[in-house]
């Protein structure tokens, strides 16, 4: 029996090889590969299940098709069989962006013209994402006005007023002001009334808690990069809500205005590349971290690309353990279902404010990198028209075409090497 057993499991893992290898496109791609392969084809749980656990991914932090395979290995093996899926669905995108991001470093900048339009299909795809993410989401007022109110704080506010806002927070704290006045509005929604207490195993949860607290001072007090990349990336995995395109204005704040880590066309860049590449989105913290270590050495440059891809999934990975076996007892909590709402509505919000962020540095012309104020804007010509053109004329085709994300990067960057 328990050889069957162990048969079975690894049949398992190699359909989700074979998912990690071929999810091109996105989350949302992702969950339909999943939902074919995994209940469809192998009848592994049923579509209520899977839609059970799609749900609760939803309403965590991190990255959403990363936690949804982990706890469809958790509930068909357990948390060793849910570890194993983590790593094996994460192999290919770590090592494909280690590989840009080793690659980035060693190119002249006569060769990284080849990714000229990169940064502009970048933007576009950031585009499109915000489009859809909003058509889905603006359904009802408070929606409606929490996305405006998440653009604002995130976006237009940042220039006049950015002593005031320049602080990685500021999304979190967006975030958190979307529950909440989600709370505040749906007070219809009924308390469910508790007969049973919950059982819960805090083990998870402690460890969990421990790192975000443990890492946070360790950062504060030793002020060594590695660490602080560490403690940089954990943070966004806690704190981000609606998957990669949530991650990357967040990101864009902390490693290239905040720490300078990067510039804004190393980043940029690296957003782009991801999109090439099968797995989560989440992967671009292999490459930003690997190259904000850069200037420490080849082996550093390679440790980054592993702490900033442990940082990102260990508090998704963490959290699915700890609530995915008390959902059933949880998920009709009131405030759950109140404050879930705003969260996403927010989040949408700024992912529209990640397009306008990352569309500064590629449509317009600077003085100096990295100010994006703009009384910063070069003197004559401070518009970029090319990489306008190339936004808009991309973002039209995108919204249009079913052309998959990797052949848009191929086409970009053999535009670049030939015009």
């Amino acid at each position: 029996m328990a050889e069957v057993t162990k048969i079975r499991y690894l049949i398992f893992l190699r359909d989700v090889l074979i998912l990690s290898v071929s999810a091109f496109g996105g989350p949302q791609a992702h969950l339909a590969m999943f939902l074919q392969k995994m209940v469809e084809d192998r009848k592994y749980l049923s579509r209520s299940d899977f839609m059970e656990i799609f749900s609760l991914c939803q309403m965590l932090p991190g990255p959403t098709s990363t936690q949804t395979i982990t706890a469809i290995g958790y509930k068909f093996g357990g948390p060793r069989l849910a570890f194993l899926t983590l790593i094996i669905w994460l192999l290919p995108a770590t090592i494909l962006m280690s590989f840009f991001s080793l690659s980035y470093t060693f190119l002249d900048r006569g060769t990284l013209s080849v990714f000229k339009y990169i940064q502009p299909m970048a933007v576009a795809f950031i585009i499109i994402a915000a489009i859809h993410m909003v058509q889905n989401v603006a359904r009802t007022k408070l929606s409606v006005g929490l996305m405006i109110f998440a653009f604002t704080a995130a976006a237009l506010l940042r220039h006049p007023a950015e002593e005031y806002f320049k602080t990685p927070w500021i999304f979190p704290i967006i975030l958190f002001l979307g529950g909440l006045f989600s709370y505040w509005y749906h007070d219809d929604i009924p308390k469910v009334k508790k007969t049973v207490p919950v059982k819960v195993n805090w083990k998870y949860f402690i460890i969990f808690a421990s790192v975000f607290v443990g890492i946070g001072i360790l950062a504060k007090v030793t002020k060594y990069d590695p660490v602080i990349l560490f403690e940089n990336n954990y943070r966004f995995g806690t704190l981000v809500f609606g998957g990669g395109n949530v991650l990357i204005p967040m990101m864009f704040e902390q490693f290239v205005k905040f720490r300078e880590f990067l510039t804004a066309e190393e980043f940029i860049t690296g957003v782009g590349l991801v999109q090439a590449v099968p797995g989560p989105v989440f992967s671009v913290s292999t490459y930003t971290t690997g190259l904000a270590l850069k200037d420490m050495g080849l082996h550093w440059h390679l440790a980054g690309c592993l702490i900033g891809t442990a940082g990102i999934v260990l508090p998704g990975m963490l959290l699915i353990f700890f609530l995915f076996p008390v959902w059933n007892q949880v998920k009709h909590f009131s405030i759950i279902q109140r404050s879930l709402s705003g969260v996403i509505a927010s989040s949408a919000g700024l992912v529209a404010a990640a397009a306008y962020l990352l569309f500064l540095p590629v449509g317009l012309r600077w003085k100096e990198a990295n100010n994006f104020y703009y009384t910063n804007l070069a003197d004559h010509h401070f518009v970029n028209w090319q990489n306008i053109i190339v936004i808009a004329v991309l973002s039209f085709i995108l919204y249009r075409s079913t052309i998959p994300s990797p052949v848009w990067v191929l086409m970009a960057i053999v535009a670049g090497i030939f015009i």
